[in-house]
């Protein structure tokens, strides 16, 4: 119990004349109305978020999470209800993503908790900082199937960095602090905590548990710093391929590679990262990544992982992968350099020749006054001849219709210059996602809200809803399939009740259309549950009064997109396009320089493909 006022105590004893020590400390517990109540559970932890420095939580209401929930009435702390908990989630991630910040989601118990499993784990793959917070079952009941219980910590333990059910209001402060601490450090991902409702309103008596400090940033181990810059001295071929684990190094990666006259290759994360209109910058490598930089790292005698895994979208077929670089390393002249701070991530997929663990900012700080400057003109020279013979292309529709890479491209013409600078693009997953990669050019991290890793359609629009309350004097954009908009279309409301500003491009071709290219390359065109039966959009968003209509023509396209930007608050456009596959196409079991390059493959097509299909 904490020390009362000497006033109370005092008064308590002249009230009752009496001076037994055992009634004066019955007494003493009787609390002044001058002084403050004992604070319950969901008001401490209120406090805590306040601490950590929330200033919004995305969430949704339920009787489990009412405790907690009460105590954002009249807050500082902007609480977002999203139309779903699903959209909660993608919605703190698009606000961690879009940020750097921690994104915080508030749900009840039962279905609340289970609908942010599939965010949690697209959290945890793609790196994203952020605090799940669910009401639970009293205690008392936990484990005996009440209403709306489920074992909440066993099911998001394996999607999350920490999970913990919390236990006693004493340890509520210490919790979340040690919670905002564990998503931010190292590599950085979703932590979730369990909030039992009779916990919630229990009252603080006693002290509670000392917030834990944080231990220091570790500092990078210089052992290989030296050989590496050697390294890098003496390649002749040497690419950087940089990754979301790179997000806070623009300025030294930048540096880097100008001393050294090194090209740059992103994943999709990062693109912007390295501005893409530097003549170093080889855009996105992949899957569906730039003919050229796929080239380059194929070519490459020395590559520089920089915050980047090996993941599979990036490599092709391991056994082939960077065949050059790994020649280059039997012969002592080059090899794979892996910069990660988390040492689980070294050698997972690609055996490196050098590996440093902890901050890329660090290391690449310590490299910098030991390299050379090299002009490296044959290699520049044929990385150049990638580009312009290779470059992402497409062929336009017949009779003026319109394809997805045309909407995104007009849209990049009227947006780029000082507009870029402040713009955040948020996607869905299939086809318009890896074409808005291709067509539109990143100068900006942080710029890029996706989905990655685990691939979530319906994604676009609550990241989108995330990153403009956390970028509030930024421009963002949905650039979304009608597939993957079907699945979160919901989340409108959200958008009309704040009145934020987005700007929606629907890019709608009636399909899930990658899938269905894949269908008829790997099935024998054996078409199933890929067409897809849409609402009217532009109808749809017009009911919640968002400005809305309908673009199928390439003679309306660039004042449609003018348009669309000068007006201030939310717009939805509904563009019709026709169907397209996206190329280039590195196909499963091939290597990374085994592509389907643009005008190699048609729809019309009758090209059957063996193996497996992309996942």
């Amino acid at each position: 119990m904490g020390v009362l006022p000497a006033r109370s105590i005092a008064r308590a004893a002249t009230l009752s004349g009496v001076r037994c020590a055992s009634r004066l400390r019955h007494l003493a517990t009787l609390v002044d109305a001058d002084e403050e109540a004992p604070k319950q559970g969901g008001r401490i932890l209120h406090e805590a978020l306040l601490e950590n420095g929330v200033k919004h939580v995305f969430g949704y209401s339920g009787g489990a999470n009412l405790p907690v929930l009460d105590a954002f009435h009249g807050s500082p702390i902007n609480f977002v209800m999203n139309r779903s908990e699903q959209c909660c989630g993608h919605a703190a991630e698009g606000y961690a993503k879009a940020s750097g910040k921690p994104g915080v989601i508030l749900t009840t118990s039962g279905p609340g908790l289970t609908n942010i499993i599939t965010p949690l784990q697209d959290a945890k793959g793609d790196s994203v900082p952020m605090v799940a917070l669910s009401g639970q079952v009293p205690t008392s009941v936990v484990g005996t199937d009440a209403f709306q219980e489920c074992a909440s910590t066993d099911l998001t333990r394996p999607c999350c960095k920490w999970s913990y059910q919390v236990q006693t209001v004493e340890e509520i402060r210490s919790v979340v602090h040690e919670a905002f601490a564990v998503a931010q450090s190292g590599k950085k991902g979703p932590v979730h905590l369990d909030l039992p409702k009779d916990v919630m309103v229990a009252l603080l008596h006693g002290d509670e548990l000392p917030v834990a400090p944080q231990p220091p940033k570790r500092p990078v181990d210089p052992t290989n710093i030296a050989d590496i810059a050697a390294l890098m001295n003496r390649a002749e071929r040497p690419i950087f391929y940089v990754g979301q684990g790179a997000i806070e190094c623009r300025d030294s990666l930048r540096a880097l590679a100008l001393a050294a006259n090194i090209p740059v290759t992103t994943t999709l994360h990062a693109m912007g990262l390295f501005d893409e209109h530097h003549s170093l910058s080889l855009h996105m490598l992949g899957m569906h990544g730039a003919a050229y930089a796929n080239y380059a790292i194929q070519n490459a005698d020395l590559i520089l992982a920089v915050g980047s895994r090996f993941d599979d979208r990036t490599t092709g077929v391991l056994p082939k992968y960077a065949p050059e670089a790994k020649r280059a390393e039997r012969e002592g002249r080059g090899g794979i350099v892996h910069f990660d701070i988390e040492r689980t991530q070294i050698g997972r997929v690609v055996q490196p020749t050098y590996a440093v663990e902890g901050d890329c900012a660090l290391a690449l700080e310590a490299l910098l006054p030991l390299l050379h400057k090299r002009p490296r003109e044959e290699w520049i020279c044929q990385v150049n001849k990638w580009k312009v013979n290779h470059p992402f292309a497409y062929t336009p529709a017949p009779g003026g219709a319109l394809k997805t890479q045309q909407v995104i491209e007009r849209m990049y013409q009227v947006t780029k210059g000082p507009l870029q600078e402040k713009l955040v693009v948020s996607t869905g997953v299939g086809n318009h996602q890896m074409m808005a990669a291709q067509f539109y050019r990143w100068s900006q991290p942080r710029s890029i809200v996706t989905s990655g890793s685990l691939g979530t359609m319906g994604f676009g629009l609550p990241a989108a809803i995330g990153a403009q309350f956390s970028r509030p004097d930024s421009t963002v954009v949905l650039i979304d399939g009608d597939s993957s908009f079907n699945m979160t279309l919901n989340d409108l409301g959200t958008v009309a009740e704040h009145r934020l500003p987005i700007k929606m491009f629907i890019l709608n071709d009636g399909r899930q259309q990658m899938v269905h290219v894949w269908q008829k390359l790997f099935f024998d065109g054996r078409l199933v549950a890929t067409d897809n039966f849409n609402p009217d959009f532009a109808a749809l968003a017009r009911s919640y009064g968002i400005e809305a209509w309908s673009c199928d023509s390439d003679s309306d396209l660039t004042t449609t997109v003018e348009r669309m930007f000068a007006m201030d608050g939310p717009v939805l456009v509904d563009f019709k396009v026709v169907p397209d596959i996206c190329l280039p196409m590195v196909a499963p079991g091939k290597a990374l320089d085994d592509m389907f390059l643009p005008g190699e493959m048609k729809l019309e097509d009758d090209r059957k493909l063996t193996g497996m299909a992309p996942s």
